[in-house]
């Protein structure tokens, strides 16, 4: 992993705009202490400062990986709900709400007018909403920014790509076995074929009738001489060679 990526930067100017507003946030609460002799902020003061900003670096932090495991599925309404709608955003929404108050009341009470408010007629509440209340807010963009959700429909969750290759391969396998099923059936079909055929000259190698006795013999053992046929068919020879030698005309 880089040591500098845009990620770290993003989170190093968000660590300094909260580090600008502390001391915004902590005058605030010194206004509710009560006056020290120096007239320094106190500890206290401080110390809530602290916590306010730290626990916004923290919540942010939560809620953008809360957001970054958003389930990709998801409708758009779901989606903002699972984002948003939950523990992390409403810590959130507080601590910001706190920070961003106090930091329009510390605007507002040291803000000055300028010469672009007074010549263009700009309300003084605009400059201190926007340098004072809208800082904090920007925590909740950098929540979002900071996720690195991927909204784009090609990029599935693991368990669905698994799903999808576990399918694709069970349809290959089952493309497999049928392609063998096929392949059975064949042999199966060929050699019924095959057993009729012999089965049939077994038949007629014992029929009452020589002749076809003679042609199953023949068929049965083509090799074999007519005196060899004629033993097995229980005929003369000369009657096996004029049976073959009819057989022959014909097929001729």
């Amino acid at each position: 992993m880089k040591f500098i990526s845009v990620n770290r930067i993003l989170w190093a100017v968000y660590i300094s705009l909260l580090g600008v507003l502390l001391p915004h946030t902590a005058w605030t609460f010194q206004n509710f202490e009560p006056k020290n002799e120096t007239g320094a902020i106190t500890f206290v003061a401080w110390a809530a400062a602290f916590a306010f900003e730290a626990s916004i670096a923290a919540l942010t932090h939560k809620l953008s990986e809360h957001i970054e495991h958003t389930p990709r599925r998801l409708s758009a309404g779901a989606k903002f709900r699972y984002r948003y709608l939950n523990a992390y955003s409403l810590g959130l929404v507080a601590s910001v709400t706190v920070s961003s108050m106090a930091n329009l009341a510390h605007a507002v009470e040291f803000g000055r007018p300028m010469a672009i408010i007074t010549e263009w007629n700009i309300p003084f509440s605009a400059y201190a909403l926007a340098f004072g209340a809208v800082l904090p807010l920007v925590s909740l963009i950098f929540a979002r920014v900071l996720s690195n959700a991927v909204e784009t429909e090609g990029e599935d969750d693991p368990a669905f790509v698994e799903a999808k290759s576990t399918i694709a391969e069970l349809r290959r396998q089952l493309r497999e076995s049928e392609v063998h099923r096929k392949a059975a059936e064949e042999a199966r079909m060929t050699a019924e074929a095959r057993f009729g055929t012999t089965g049939g000259l077994l038949t007629n190698l014992v029929s009452d009738d020589k002749r076809e006795r003679i042609i199953a013999a023949h068929k049965l053992w083509s090799q074999l001489p007519g005196s060899a046929i004629a033993v097995i068919s229980d005929a003369s020879p000369s009657y096996v060679s004029e049976v073959l030698k009819a057989g022959t005309t014909e097929e001729n």
